[in-house]
Order: C-alpha cells, then structure tokens, then sequence
C-alpha cells in the first residue's frame, strides 16, 4: 500500500512528466471518442508544422485519445475520476501539441539516422539495472528509497485490463524519453569547438582594464536641433530589417467591468445563514453532517481538530462549548459560515500501525491469518508471506498523521486503542490491521461547518453587463469613440501589447480566451461587442490597436521606433563634432572634463572583453567595452559615441586576469552552448504555426 500511495500522490503529473511524448502501441476505438470540430467557426487548419498541415480531425482525436488514456491512467492510480479542470485540458492540450512536433519532426530525424530502442533495451529500462527516470519515479518506495522490482515484475507478469493499458502507455513514455536523450547526446556530439574559437575567448578573458571616462549624454542635445529626412528614416530601416522581424501578435485596449457582489448579494446570504443557524440547533448531532451536505458550498469533511487549527474567531470559544451547540455564524471573505459540534475526543496527532494487505481473491483467507495472529504467530513474518504491499517490509507502515491514510484505514487506526487487531476493507483489498503506537493526545472537537459563497446574483450581472455594454453602443463600432466614452464614464483603460496568439491570459486577467479569439479575428482599429472572460466573472469591450504578422514589420508599423534612433545618430554626429573641437590637443582627460563642464567617472572593479556590462552604466555599451579593452593605457581616447551618449575616456590600468578560465574549462563551457543546436535549429527550420489560440 505504501508504493501504491506513492503512485497517488504523483499521479497528477504523471503524464505531463516526460520529454517528447508519442503514440501508444494500442488503439482505442475512435467510435467512443468524440470530436470538437462540430463547433468550429472557422476552417482554418490547427496549424503547420515543418509544412504538414494539422488539421482539426487530427488534433482532435490524439487530443480525445490522450484525454482517455489519462482519465484511465488517473482513475487506476487514485481510484478516483480525473477532474477536468481549465488547467488539465490545457495541459492535455500543450502534450497533443508536442507530440505532433516529434512527430513531424524529430521523428523523421531519428529514422533518418536509424534511432530505435530495442525490446532488449526496454526490458533493461524496466527491469533491469539501468531502469529509466520515469520507472524511479514511480516505483521507489520513500522509506527505503529502493525501487520496489517485486512490484514492477508483479505488473509484468499479470497484465491485463486497466494494468497492460498503463503499462504500456509508460513504455512508450520510456521509449520516448530514451529517444531524446539519446539524440540530444549525439547533438551534443556534433558540437565542435576549434582552437580558433578557444583562443579568442581566451584572449577576450586574459586581463582585466580600469579607466576613467567622460559621458556627454544625448539627452544634453535639444531635439529641436536636430534635422532629418524621410529618407533617412528608410535608409535606416533598409540598413536594418532584421531587426523589425516579429513573431505574430497582437496590441489590444479594454475595459474591464470584474463582477463582485453587490451589498444586497451580501445581505441575501446572511439572511440565509441565520435561517440555517436556526435550523442547525434543532439537528440532532447524528444527523449534523447529512444536513451540512445539503445546505454547505463545502461538503463536510470528517475532520478533527486541536485547538489552533480552526478559523480564530470560533477556535477561541468552540472548545468551551459541548456537543450539540451551535455557534454564531460568522464572515470569512466573501462567504459565511455556521457551525455545530458533532463530538469531542481525545485523540493522537499520529499513530503507528502494522498490515497484512490480501487482495480480493484473498479474502478468505483474512481470518485464518487473524487466527494464526492471536495464537501467537510473527506478524512481520505473515505480511512478508501473505502481503501485496511489498513498500512495507514486514508490514511495517511506521508513524504517520491523520490525513496519509484512506478512509476507513485511517479511522479504524486513530479511533481504536493501541493493540487493536482488526480487518479493514478499502479500495486496496482487505487490511489486517494492528495499531502499535500512537502518540501527542489531544482534545480534539469535529465541527458541522455550512459555509456559503457570497456570490454575484443574477441581478448584480445585469447591472455590469449593462455597464459594458454602454461602452459598446457608444463606441459604434469605432476606436476613437471607444476612447471617449472610456474617458467620459472615468473607466481605466487597459492597455497589452504583443499578445500572442497562445496566450491564455492577458494583463492580470487569467482566463481571456475570448478576448484573445476575438483579437485574432477582428481587423485593426475594430472594437468589440461585451466579451465575457475569467469564467464569466469579467465583461470587457475591446479594440484592437496593431496586427503583427509573422516576417518582417512594414516601414509604416514601425516609422515611430526609428525616429529615435535617427536622432540619436544626428545627435552623435553634433556631439562628436563639439567635444572634438573642444579636445583639440589635449592629453588630459580631466582637462577636457572642465572644459566640457563633465565628471569624470572611474570604472573599478575591473572588466574585461567577456564582460557583459560596465557596472557605472544603466545600458549595455559594447562599443565602449570594445574600444577600451584594445586601448593602450593612458592615452586620451577620440570620441566615441555609444547607446547613451558620446564618450571619451583612458584607460588607467591593466592587470592580468588571474580568474581567466582554463582553455579546457572554456571549450566545455562553448561546447555546452550549443547543447541544444540542433534542436533548435529544427524547430526554427520548421515554420511552425500554431492556430491553436483560435479554438480554445
């Protein structure tokens, strides 16, 4: 039971958890899956990956396909059904994602070059003394911090149903995650480092320069000096396309209209809650937890709890109550609560016990064991010869609290005195129980809690969607419009630049999915109807402000960013013409200052070539490093104009660099840059386009 608990506990991740995930080797027939194209607006394509179009037929049914082999696997490790949460179809979603990335790419590269794993290797993997991450994962017992082999070759040898199923799901998993990083060594193989290349960085690492510098910010250059032409703007901008490429996405304004309840929402619960405190007192304390279920928000829980672990403003006085008492409800946030005592007991904070765990096919033997038990018989021996839970060696569970084990196990160990021998049936099978220890007595009380969500009526909707929808009828339709009735009505407006198209949220709203598909329909400068996002807790209206396509941005998008840099250039022309006149013959670098009327800033500690920054500046000036890295010392510089400003600076000393790395430490540190190559490269070459933002 232990290993199995340990299954439990990771098996929320347990799908998402391997690099590059693949079809499984078996079919699940496509008649029970079902499909989301039916509601598709569009017929758009999911996207292209390295030019295969992915289409919604296919998306769709490894998307349902790895769904249902999850909800298996969820449901075979925790007995429980998965819940398909927000999160958990996201996840579902990025994992269908990806393996269609390995397969249109990766796995064309792998059969290019003959990249397998042999059963001989996948047996080794599983069983063997190699065994993959995954098989550690899963299968190491947390006491002993060994691999329970015993249990993985029990799975091995009976497989069938639900098991083979996920048995097989995790070799394909193995199988996959060996394929990785089986390539990404042979990537890392390829990288090759020359002397060339290693003598450089040496070089660029070898000392270590001081120097003293004098800044004349472009900031100091009025802008009404400067002149410029349209033509410059695009000669720049031809100079420098590169560095206008864009990936797609969007610049979008809103409105926000969040939905909070309103003090009549507020007044309506509390007049609830004093009917169920009411009602409350005249429940017997048998019958506490039935009515809880039927009136709480929360289902109850069959919890105790010392003092100090309930909400303060009923720990204080609950404890000086009695069975039956109802308390005074009470506020927590948006919620309300009222709660009764069911029962007082003293009971431990933990307990220590021993099982025999039989399986169903076993449970006539259940007595017979117990028999043997009370006649005297080694109880470790029993669980060692009769026990499915091999993670307890000798049946030893060990100590442990209140909430580790499942219910009824855990009732029976913490609810029955120290020697109590018992059988327990759970999901598991049939337990042989033996409590052996149990320690730290408390008064501990159960409470009877109904507690009620302040919600938003269907009233208190109305009133923001009316809101909302004002803007929208005022804008018509029109940015322009839009922006003055914002300012009109006094509403702050939101502003996001370059949301991308897979994007879940946008700003500090998490849940924007209609947002972001509306954005990805709309033409520029259009301005939506009332969009409801946050799980319908918000109301938006929306404009959107700029398209940005995949490639390089048009001279128009991108006039405004230029213009900047255009000034600067002229502004770098005026001041190395200035401080050069003002140099003239001049060594001393603090005699320019004061002509300049400039400070004179030092640069200590040190840098070097490698360096990524000047410690004195806000902005990178690589030109600035360069130049000063090659200078001879104490000899003033000419100007030199940079990012912020124009510079003129000595160097003040140069010292050898006794923490320069070794030439064997810099090849390995140039060689593990490239790690991922070829990865990259693939993925870059691909062209891949995502459409997924669209539809979900």
């Amino acid at each position: 039971m232990a290993t199995l608990e340990t299954l439990r506990k990771k098996a929320g991740v347990f799908i998402s958890a391997v690099i590059g995930l693949a079809l499984l080797a078996f079919i699940i027939n496509a008649d029970t899956l079902t499909t989301a194209r039916a509601i598709f607006s569009s017929d758009d394509d999911m996207g292209k990956i390295d030019g295969n179009t992915v289409s919604h037929e296919e998306f769709d049914n490894l998307l349902n396909y790895n769904t249902e082999i999850e909800k298996l696997t969820y449901n075979l490790l925790t007995r429980q059904d998965l819940p398909m949460t927000d999160e958990t179809n996201e996840r579902l979603r990025n994992i269908t994602w990806q393996e269609l990335i390995f397969k249109y790419i990766f796995h064309k590269e792998y059969d290019k070059i003959g990249l397998s794993v042999s059963e001989a290797e996948l047996t080794d993997l599983t069983l063997g003394a190699n065994v993959s991450p995954l098989i550690q994962q899963y299968f190491t017992n947390p006491e002993t911090g060994d691999i329970d082999r015993a249990l993985i070759s029990n799975i091995v040898q009976n497989l069938d149903g639900d098991i083979k199923v996920f048995w097989i799901d995790l070799e394909q998993k193995i199988k996959e995650q060996q394929l990785s990083s089986r390539y990404l060594q042979l990537d890392s193989k390829s990288t090759y480092v020359n002397s060339l290349e290693v003598e450089h960085a040496l070089e660029s690492e070898k000392n270590n320069v001081e120097f003293s510098y004098i800044l004349k910010d472009y900031a100091s250059v009025a802008d009404s000096l400067i002149r410029y032409k349209e033509s410059d703007l695009k000669d720049y901008y031809n100079k420098h396309k590169l560095e206008y490429k864009e990936t797609r996405s969007r610049d979008v304004e809103f409105v926000a209209f969040t939905v909070t309840p309103s003090p009549n929402d507020y007044e309506r619960v509390m007049y609830k809650m004093e009917n169920l405190q009411k009602q409350l007192d005249t429940i017997p304390t048998d019958k506490m937890s039935m009515f809880v279920n039927m009136n709480s928000d929360v289902p109850f829980g069959k919890t105790y709890y010392k003092k100090g672990q309930l909400p303060a403003v009923i720990d204080s006085v609950i404890f000086n109550k009695n069975a039956g008492d109802v308390l005074p409800y009470y506020q927590e946030g948006d919620s309300y609560s009222v709660t009764g005592i069911v029962e007082f007991k003293n009971l431990p904070d933990s307990v220590k016990a021993e099982h025999i765990l039989l399986s169903q096919a076993d449970f006539g033997k259940a007595d017979s064991i117990m028999n043997l038990i009370k006649s005297g018989a080694n109880f470790a021996e029993l669980a060692n010869q009769f026990s499915t839970d091999k993670g307890a060696a000798g049946g030893d569970l060990g100590w442990f609290d209140y909430d580790r084990m499942v219910s009824p196990f855990r009732d029976s160990c913490f609810f029955n005195p120290v020697g109590k021998l018992m059988q327990v049936v759970t999901n598991y099978g049939v337990h042989i129980v033996r409590i052996t220890g149990a320690k730290d007595y408390h008064n501990k009380v159960l409470p009877a809690t109904i507690k009620k969500n302040i919600l938003p009526s269907k009233e208190t909707y109305q009133n923001y969607f009316a809101q909302a929808n004002k803007i929208a009828a005022l804008s018509e339709g029109n940015i322009e419009k839009f922006r003055e009735a914002c300012t009109a009505e006094g509403l702050q407006l939101h502003k996001e630049q370059n949301v991308a198209l897979d994007s879940k949220f946008v700003g500090q709203f998490r849940n924007a999915s209609n947002l972001i598909h509306w954005m990805y329909r709309a033409d520029e400068k259009d301005v939506s109807g009332v969009l409801e996002i946050d799980n319908r807790s918000t109301y938006i209206v929306a404009a959107l402000t700029n398209i940005k396509n995949a490639g390089i941005a048009p001279f128009a998008k991108v006039r405004s960013q230029i213009i900047p840099k255009i000034v600067a250039a002229k502004k770098a022309e005026y001041l190395v013409s200035e401080i050069s006149k003002t140099k003239g013959d001049l060594t001393s670098i603090d005699e320019v200052a004061a002509k300049l009327n400039s400070t004179v800033t030092s640069v200590s500690p040190a840098v070097n070539f490698s360096s990524s920054f000047i410690p004195t500046l806000r902005l990178p000036e690589y030109k600035l490093l360069g130049a000063v890295y090659s200078a001879p010392a104490n000899r003033l510089s000419e100007p030199l104009a940079g990012e912020s400003g124009v510079y003129l600076f000595t160097v003040t000393n140069v010292t050898e660099n006794v923490q320069a790395q070794t030439p064997e430490a810099i090849k390995s540190r140039l060689e593990s840059s490239n790690y991922y190559g070829s990865y990259s490269a693939l993925i870059e070459k691909a062209n891949i386009i995502d459409n997924r933002g669209k539809f979900y």
